[in-house]
């Protein structure tokens, strides 16, 4: 006979149960429902921000061609003098517009925090200020402090110099005019090139980057100096660029100086292995904004071959999210090897970042296109080997003992690159001697000397 009570007794317990079970599933579901509006949300945003600086580029292109910039910069830099005069005590006012409002970490970020406090601490007879734009003009700065109000008008006198060393788009194109009076007067107007990317290689960026950095190259092109090129790469495309697109008769001085690291003490490996669980074999770090051109997608689907082949090895990425890449950042926070093998930190400090180089087995450069490319020199003082694509930019460095995969691998190609790059370790840590690296101090007395070379010229008249 059928326990009538006891199957009574039990069907509240059942349907609570079942009813919790529903529940979490409903949760889940309107969870995954959320994150998916949120995405079609942003996606749909993004979308139209490229769209409206699509709109603008095409209509500056319209109303400013090639010939109206040429003739638009021929016109600024006309009877301009060649050098400025000299005095005894100048001024050196650095830009650190974005740097002061946010400080993201980036690439271009860390050169601007290491190359200001180094000339900050040793100014070489210099008095260093740095400015920020702000409230419609460059005004001093207490950066690295923050700015409780604005500071005074920047006062650039005969013989001072403006250094553009953050890439502060608006700021300079809305203070050209400014900038071009007080070179007529006597001051020097000189700018950090990083990169011609958004010029030369337009579809890795958004419409919206390519625009404003168009708008600021002609703007620098309109009053510079000089140019200060953090590598030969860089420099040979600004060269190009001056010379054939802006077919300036006397362009500004284009030189290189080194790229810096920092003595940085040892990291806390503890703080690095928190944010991935620890498989055992050899590690590989990939360092840089999560951005097209940066080869992440390369990288992954040659360490999913190397993972299906049965190899244990893992994938620590560190970069924050950026543009075009919302298709491979949801594969990466969705792949099965997430959280074990794979992790990705959107965010760390220096010292955990000196933590990871001094852990990893193996650094891989996989970028396309680069300016220059700081991992390799930070990954090189913690003796970790690096394996690089054999790009121009990057066999700058082959004397570290950089190991290099083809610039067009595919998936198969580039597993048996990073296997290889393994197995041999060819690393400075491998010959147990470090190859000499400038420091940030170097770079700034390499930036010095150029400034003081440009001072101690003759003055000319360019006509």
């Amino acid at each position: 006979m059928p326990d009538t009570f006891g199957s009574i007794a039990r069907a509240p317990r059942c349907s609570c149960r079942v009813n919790s079970i529903i529940l979490t599933r409903s949760t889940r579901r309107l969870n995954s429902m959320r994150a998916r509006c949120a995405e079609i949300v942003l996606g749909t945003a993004e979308m139209r921000a490229a769209l409206l600086w699509t709109v603008v580029r095409g209509v500056f292109s319209t109303l400013y061609p090639v010939w109206l910039q040429r003739l638009i910069i021929a016109h600024s830099r006309h009877d301009l003098p060649c050098r400025g005069a000299s005095t005894e005590h100048p001024t050196l006012f650095v830009d650190v517009t974005n740097i002061a409002r946010h400080d993201a970490g980036t690439g271009i970020q860390r050169v601007v925090r290491s190359i200001t406090g180094a000339l900050i601490l040793d100014p070489n007879g210099w008095t260093v200020q740095p400015i920020r734009y702000v409230d419609g003009a460059y005004r001093h700065s207490l950066w690295p402090s923050s700015d409780a109000e604005p500071g005074e008008v920047m006062d650039l006198r005969v013989g001072d110099v403006f250094l553009g060393l953050d890439l502060s788009f608006d700021a300079v194109r809305r203070q050209a005019a400014m900038l071009l009076a007080r070179r007529r007067t006597g001051a020097r107007i000189w700018f950090v090139m990083y990169d011609l990317l958004p010029v030369s290689d337009p579809g890795f960026f958004s419409s919206k980057v390519v625009a404003r950095f168009d708008r600021w190259l002609i703007a620098t092109a309109r009053v510079a100096d000089g140019y200060a090129c953090i590598s030969q790469a860089t420099a040979a495309d600004l060269r190009m660029i001056m010379c054939k697109r802006f077919r300036i008769d006397r362009a500004p001085i284009i030189s290189v100086i080194p790229m810096g690291v920092d003595p940085t003490p040892a990291g806390s490996p503890e703080r690095h292995r928190a944010h991935v669980r620890d498989a055992g074999g050899p590690s590989v770090l990939a360092v840089g904004t999560i951005e097209p051109r940066k080869g992440y997608s390369d990288v992954l689907d040659a360490f999913d071959l190397l993972w299906a082949r049965g190899h244990n090895v893992s994938l620590a990425i560190v970069g924050s999210p950026g543009w075009k890449t919302g298709t491979l950042q949801r594969r990466i926070k969705r792949h099965p090897e997430f959280g074990r093998r794979l992790s990705w930190s959107a965010t760390t400090d220096d010292t955990n970042l000196v933590a990871m180089y001094e852990d990893a087995t193996l650094l891989i450069a996989a970028s396309y296109r680069e300016g220059f490319g700081l991992p390799i020199l930070e990954a090189t003082q913690r003796s970790c080997a690096v394996l690089a694509r054999d790009i121009p930019v990057f066999r700058e460095n082959a004397h570290l003992g950089l190991r290099y995969f083809p610039a067009d691998a595919g998936a198969d190609e580039l597993a048996a690159s990073i296997l290889s790059a393994l197995d041999c370790q060819t690393s400075p840590a491998t010959a147990n001697v470090l190859p000499s690296l400038a420091s940030w101090p170097d770079t700034a007395k390499a930036l010095i000397g150029l400034l003081e070379k440009d001072r101690h010229q003759p003055m000319q008249i360019a006509s």
